[in-house]
């Protein structure tokens, strides 16, 4: 009862944390962790007192507990209902740990939200359970309290998404370190996937303007550029206007390498993606070839395994003819061996007729046995080969099925570089057709 009144007493604290912002404090936390210590203490009880009778209930093993039955049954009963309360007070212990912990994250989140972040934080390294969410609480405390390194590692120890990572990126701009920011930025950016995070962080990349940028990065023009170039491929099929207005910024972006014409420049980006198809025919071609080239490997292989069984197979039929004859000799040793113990036994005037009849039975059963040998010299030498005739017939299949498998095989060998001329092709007629629009 005592411990039930206690799991009762954490669950009621645990939800006025939760419900009324800080019902729960401090010293409840402080009253629930000695409430936990009195039940671990009261759980020494009978786990000791398991130990003790574990002992004595070892002395009547054996022969020792033959006439201790009673005995045994009583110290297993009471093993029983003491494993049962060490089974109780355990289950009690883990929802009062729990109940804590949910109490600790409460209280940590009042003293976040009253501005106490050093507390908070205090509190917040006290969940055990440190998933996302509390990371992301410690992360944003450190960041309210300006020391931006540590928020930037909490927020690195979390699952690495886009949202995360803007969090990452503002840190260092609050920080002053620009470098770091479009470093994440791009991060984020690189390879462009047209969603919300991704939308903040071109704006951002934009922004984030610094005297040292091109320094840092002499290519940024360049990769910001691109990332528009796939802004406007993400956007061409629903909105025409909006593709071309990417494809546009794209260009005036790496007019800013060159003096060079907006249309001259665009007619570049125009050859690059040409040559980029132009590059992955090459590459579907080579591997063509290479696909040829595995095809005759695995049909190589499959003849190779079809001549190693039907090796094996000719050996086989050489070593059946002295398989049949070893088990001819095995059953004429049987028989003499049969017979011999027959004439002993009948010889012998302490015999008996049981004694006797067995031995005959023997002697008809080795009998029976070598005319069976004797008559059945195909089917066992048939037996014998049946494994290795097996095995050619699998080689053979084998074989037979590449033969028809092989547009199947080639071509699954070849997809991923057919699919990857097709995107080119593709991307390649879309920067025409917005070059044409444009320019």
């Amino acid at each position: 009862m005592k411990n039930t009144n206690i799991i009762k007493t954490a669950l009621v604290l645990t939800l006025a944390a939760s419900t009324c912002g800080f019902a729960a404090n401090e010293s409840d936390i402080e009253s629930l962790e000695r409430q936990l210590i009195n039940v671990e203490t009261e759980l020494f009880t009978p786990e000791l007192r398991i130990d003790d009778l574990q002992k004595e209930r070892s002395q009547y093993d054996g022969i020792s507990g033959w006439f201790k039955g009673s005995k045994k049954k009583a110290l297993d009963a009471e093993i029983e209902k003491q494993e049962a309360e060490v089974t109780r007070l355990s289950g009690d212990m883990n929802k009062l740990s729990t109940q804590i912990q949910s109490m600790v994250f409460e209280v940590a989140k009042t003293f976040e939200a009253k501005g106490n972040y050093d507390k908070a934080i205090e509190y917040y390294l006290k969940v055990t359970n440190r998933n996302d969410t509390v990371r992301a609480r410690i992360a944003a405390c450190y960041k309210a309290k300006k020391d931006y390194q540590q928020a930037i590692k909490w927020l690195l120890e979390m699952t690495r998404s886009d949202a995360n990572l803007l969090e990452v990126v503002d840190c260092y701009h609050l920080d002053n370190c620009p470098k770091q920011a479009i470093s994440w930025l791009f991060a984020i950016l690189e390879p462009f996937q047209n969603n919300a995070a991704e939308k903040t962080a071109l704006k951002l990349i934009e922004d984030y303007k610094y005297s040292d940028l091109l320094s840092d990065y002499p290519d940024f023009y360049v990769r910001l550029s691109d990332i528009y170039i796939q802004k406007a491929f993400a956007n061409y099929k629903n909105s025409a206007t909006a593709a071309n207005a990417d494809y546009k910024k794209s260009v005036e972006l790496r007019c800013k390498e060159s003096n060079e014409a907006a249309s001259t420049v665009s007619m570049k980006v125009v050859n690059a993606y040409q040559s980029k198809y132009s590059e992955a025919l090459e590459i579907l071609n080579r591997q063509k070839e290479a696909a040829e080239r595995n095809y005759q490997d695995k049909l190589r292989n499959a003849e190779n395994e079809i001549d190693e069984a039907e090796r094996r197979l000719r050996r086989a039929i050489g070593e059946s003819e002295r398989h049949y004859m070893d088990m001819v000799r095995n059953a004429d040793m049987a028989l003499k061996r049969a017979e011999e113990n027959l004439r002993r036994v009948e010889s012998n005037p302490q015999s008996t007729q049981q004694q006797k009849d067995s031995a005959r039975r023997s002697v008809e059963h080795a009998r029976r046995e070598i005319d069976r040998v004797r008559h059945e010299k195909p089917r066992i030498i048939h037996d014998y080969l049946r494994p290795y005739e097996n095995r050619v017939k699998e080689a053979k299949d084998d074989r037979d099925k590449l033969v028809r498998d092989r547009n199947t095989i080639i071509e699954k060998y070849i997809a991923p570089y057919k699919k990857a001329a097709s995107d080119a092709k593709n991307l390649a007629s879309i920067i025409k057709n917005l070059h044409n629009a444009n320019f």
